[in-house]
């Protein structure tokens, strides 16, 4: 390890066991105003060198090292020879380890005036950045400085505002050894939004934080990240790894089980380890991934549903008479994702009736239940020359979404009781659930959950403080509905509303009146056709909780059943 003298700006190299304690640096690289390796051997002799921005940063932090006691620093622009392809896998490999073993983390924030707001900070580029994650996460502490080295605060200090501003659970900043605890997607989600220069690096900076050590390969692209899957799953049962939810509706519909970055995990922040189900071995071969999952089969030619080992954890508040704070009660909904078989037994991963489906509690426990050895396709190519799924009769959706939608669908076909108990359950048909409208603070977000004959829209109105306030449902019977590309809001009410004739569609479609006059625009359009299937109890049932759940970072989660009969 090269670490810099803070007392004499010199390098000295260390191995092992002769490693000395020694703080570090972590932030954002800004071009050729860093000085490399080879410009800071120079930089004694060389005032240009010396002028730059980025010699003022490390002289900055090797001052602030030595006020502190400490006789050393690492820094990754000058302390690792780049022109030296090994020596950069090795320190790539080893960063995490660096990182974790410093006494001190100073994180500099060039982009920052201390005794600015929240917001501001949350802008910092330092949050953005795919390296800063593990640098955040390692350390056991990370003090935190403005562009003029003003102390703006510690990782313990911030801890609430850092999760607020990169969605890492406060447990994770607080306690670094429980890190490797979350689970694989939850950890995904970390990095959900961040950016490296080299696509590569996306990947390679995860490395520390899922415990994997692997080959740099620059030019091989977003298979950097396939290939950091792949890897973790050799040493790992969690089947998290697949919970990813396709971010860009317009893609084709079968992919490979692989996701083809960090994003595709932005919300599964609740995604929990599922213990009470299978925890069977799974592995990638030169066929693709052997797994055996529990398999149920819906009635769509081809297309099942996989049960997971995991499963999406929310939470309620509630009194409790020896605890003055309450106690929490926590509900577990299992994660099913789709397939579409190609032959065999070989299956890619479909994205439809979603990318991630929940079946309602007890229709699992009733429908016919398989355990499978299956072969998941990890071939991106091979799955988009799978058979096309063909036109769901569905609405559209808006394409990728940034907000969390705050309402979980869940789904089940059968014949039920008055009190809303299974006499008997059916294969699921051809089911689908989209979304249009993003949940925004005084916003109206909608569901449409269809069978292909009967659709159900949502619509869910949130308060100024992101709470569902109201919420609204009907019923539809129109088998024209078809999918197209990326459509707003109001251009899908308009298609919703457009059977009902000479009324123009409400140019605004986001607060609590205009929710309720479309919907009773649509049961008068609707209310003829539907009347008989009422009669014969064919009508999808709807329930949906009284009370919203909670998830892991307090966003409130609308839990709404749909049963088509």
């Amino acid at each position: 390890m090269r670490l810099i003298d803070v007392n004499t700006l010199e390098f000295e190299e260390f191995i092992g066991s002769e490693i000395p304690q020694y703080a570090i640096l972590s932030h954002t690289w800004h071009g050729n105003t860093e000085v490399i390796f080879q410009e800071w051997e120079r930089a004694a002799t060389d005032a240009s060198i010396r002028q730059k921005a980025g010699y003022a940063k490390i002289v900055g932090a090797c001052r602030l090292a030595r006020a502190d006691g400490w006789q050393y620093l690492w820094c990754d622009t000058n302390c690792i020879d780049k022109t030296s392809s090994a020596e950069l896998s090795e320190a790539i490999n080893s960063m995490y380890a660096w990182y974790r073993d410093s006494q001190v983390c100073y994180a500099y924030l060039n982009d920052v005036r201390a005794g600015t707001s929240t917001d501001t900070l949350s802008k910092s580029r330092w949050f953005r950045r795919g390296w800063t994650l593990q640098e955040l996460l390692a350390p056991s502490t990370v003090r935190f400085y403005d562009q003029d080295w003003t102390p703006i605060g510690t990782k313990m200090e911030l801890a609430s505002t850092i999760s607020d501003i990169t969605r890492i659970h406060i447990g994770a900043l607080g306690d670094r050894s429980t890190i490797h605890k979350y689970s694989i997607a939850q950890r995904m989600s970390w990095a959900a939004d961040r950016e490296t220069t080299r696509p590569e690096d996306i990947a390679y900076c995860l490395l520390g934080i899922f415990g994997i050590h692997m080959p740099l390969l620059y030019g091989e692209g977003p298979k950097a990240f396939e290939r950091l899957q792949r890897e973790i799953i050799e040493v790992s049962a969690d089947q998290s790894i697949l919970a990813w939810d396709l971010q860009d509706s317009s893609e084709h519909p079968l992919t490979s089980a692989l996701a083809p970055s960090p994003a595709e995990f932005r919300f599964c922040g609740s995604v929990v380890p599922a213990h009470d189900h299978d925890q069977k071995p799974y592995s990638t071969t030169n066929s693709g991934l052997s797994i055996i999952l529990v398999l149920i089969r819906m009635l769509k030619s081809g297309m099942v549903l996989v049960g997971l080992n995991c499963a999406k954890e929310l939470h309620r508040d509630c009194p409790h008479s020896r605890l003055p704070n309450g106690a929490k009660i926590h509900r577990h909904f299992r994660i099913w994702i789709p397939l579409c078989r190609l032959n065999d037994n070989t299956y890619a991963r479909a994205h439809s009736p979603s990318s991630k489906v929940y079946l309602e509690e007890s229709y699992p426990q009733l429908a016919r239940q398989t355990l499978t050895d299956l072969l998941l396709c990890l071939d991106t190519h091979r799955a988009h020359l799978g058979r096309p799924l063909g036109s769901s009769p569905v609405m559209p959706g808006q394409g990728p979404l940034d907000t969390y939608a705050g309402v979980m669908v869940r789904v089940a076909s059968g014949n039920i009781s008055p009190r809303q108990i299974f006499r008997e359950v059916y294969p699921l048909g051809d089911i689908s659930i989209v979304q249009f409208g993003q949940r925004k603070a005084s916003t109206v977000s909608n569901h449409l959950v269809s069978n292909g004959t009967f659709s159900v829209v949502l619509s869910v109105f949130w308060d100024s403080n992101g709470s569902p306030q109201e919420w609204l449902h009907t019923t539809i019977l129109d088998s024209t509905l078809r999918p197209s590309g990326h459509m707003t809001s109001e251009v899908a009410w308009e298609c919703l509303l457009g059977a009902g004739g000479n009324e123009q569609p409400l140019r605004s479609y986001n607060n609590v009146d205009a929710m309720r006059s479309c919907h009773m625009r649509l049961q008068k359009i609707h209310e003829a056709s539907l009347s008989s299937y009422m009669k014969q109890e064919r009508v999808p049932v709807i329930c949906i909780e009284k009370e919203p759940l909670r998830d892991v970072f307090e966003h409130p989660e609308l839990i709404v059943d749909v049963i088509f009969r």
